[in-house]
């Protein structure tokens, strides 16, 4: 089994990969933080999941002089693999740093601040590392979600028929002390476009594609600031259009007084909606009906995106094989379209695997 590497402290490492890793049995043998305290943290968590720290070492910057910084992690050749959940503006510089010690690499989303800043890291990734056989997918685990899966299925499988529109609407209040996502120094003063539209629509976004599995190629938005603590906008209604001409809308806010997750796909032949089941978390309900508006699908199911997600990485680190869904251009695809409607709208550019 090849060992592996968490780098990164934050909540998502902590509550989201972390518990994946020690359920999947994975041979975690590091963990890594910008201070030796926080890496500290990890390590205790793991304790609490059951696993056995006494193999896993902590790595720190500030721990650098006694040989145990992160480049003293990346040389150790028991370590084939890493999971980044680093802030935003980070990540593309360690990701680099990982591929170059030779490690296949699981990168937390957004991969980069835009689209440029992606695109050259995939860039030199396909040029320098990708026929060396190294692995860089994307932690996006709505593409993984076993919920959205099977609204994919019954999209692909024709239960709806054409689509004709999609209609996305994602609305929830951030406020200071109540939500533990917020409590993030680089969430609160994002040096980075859309800032929370960007962090968490990057999901919404890859859920649509996902399901619809068709391009999003051009957008028109209006976009504000509702809330001054989530700069530099908390709030985008968007006007869209996919590659074969079928178009819909999505509103995105993080400044709502209202709740609501909900993704409808409509075809010629009937409608699929997607949205959060009441009270259960990780659980979607599924709702499929015909022209008459029956629903002949109706059904909860348990996500387990993160699971399934790194998952898959682990299985694609031991054949040495890469998952499409994890591509780190699929990645890209979904910033583009945060990008555009950020910008006000505009077209995009589809960013195909290899292309």
């Amino acid at each position: 089994m090849t060992g592996i590497a968490l780098l990164g402290a934050g909540l998502f490492a902590k509550e989201a990969h972390l518990p994946a890793l020690v359920r999947l049995r994975a041979s975690l043998l590091a963990v890594y933080s910008r201070s030796a305290r926080s890496a500290q943290t990890v390590l205790a968590a793991a304790g609490e999941l059951g696993a056995a720290i006494s193999n896993i070492d902590v790595y720190a910057d500030e721990l650098e002089a006694e040989g145990k910084g992160l480049a003293a992690l990346l040389q150790r050749s028991d370590i084939g693999a890493v999971i980044v959940a680093l802030p935003i503006l980070v990540q593309p510089d360690v990701v680099r740093k990982c591929l170059a010690a030779g490690k296949h690499v699981l990168c937390e989303k957004p991969v980069a601040k835009d689209t440029k800043s992606a695109l050259e890291l995939v860039k030199d990734y396909e040029r320098d590392y990708l026929s060396r056989g190294l692995i860089l997918s994307v932690a996006e685990q709505f593409r993984y979600d076993r919920a959205f899966t099977r609204a994919r299925e019954l999209v692909a499988d024709g239960r709806i028929g054409k689509l004709n529109h999609v209609h996305a609407r994602v609305w929830g209040k951030i406020q200071p002390g109540d939500n533990k996502w917020y409590e993030t120094e680089w969430r609160k003063t994002p040096e980075y476009q859309g800032g929370f539209i960007l962090d968490g629509g990057v999901h919404f976004v890859a859920l649509i594609r996902y399901v619809s599995g068709r391009e999003i190629t051009k957008t028109v938005s209006l976009c504000r600031q509702t809330y001054p603590h989530l700069p530099p906008v908390d709030t985008v209604n968007a006007a869209i259009q996919f590659d074969d001409g079928a178009s819909g809308s999505l509103s995105f806010c993080f400044a709502s007084t209202k709740g609501t997750f909900e993704f409808i796909f409509v075809g010629e032949q009937g409608a699929l909606t997607i949205k959060g089941a009441d009270g259960k978390d990780d659980t979607q309900r599924i709702v499929l009906e015909n022209l008459e508006g029956k629903a002949i699908v109706d059904e909860e199911i348990v996500g387990e995106g993160i699971y399934e997600e790194v998952k898959a990485f682990l299985g694609s680190c031991a054949g040495a094989t890469h998952d499409e869904k994890a591509g780190a251009r699929e990645a890209i695809a979904d910033i583009a379209v945060i990008e555009s409607i950020c910008a006000g709208g505009g077209s995009i550019e589809v960013f195909h695997p290899g292309r």
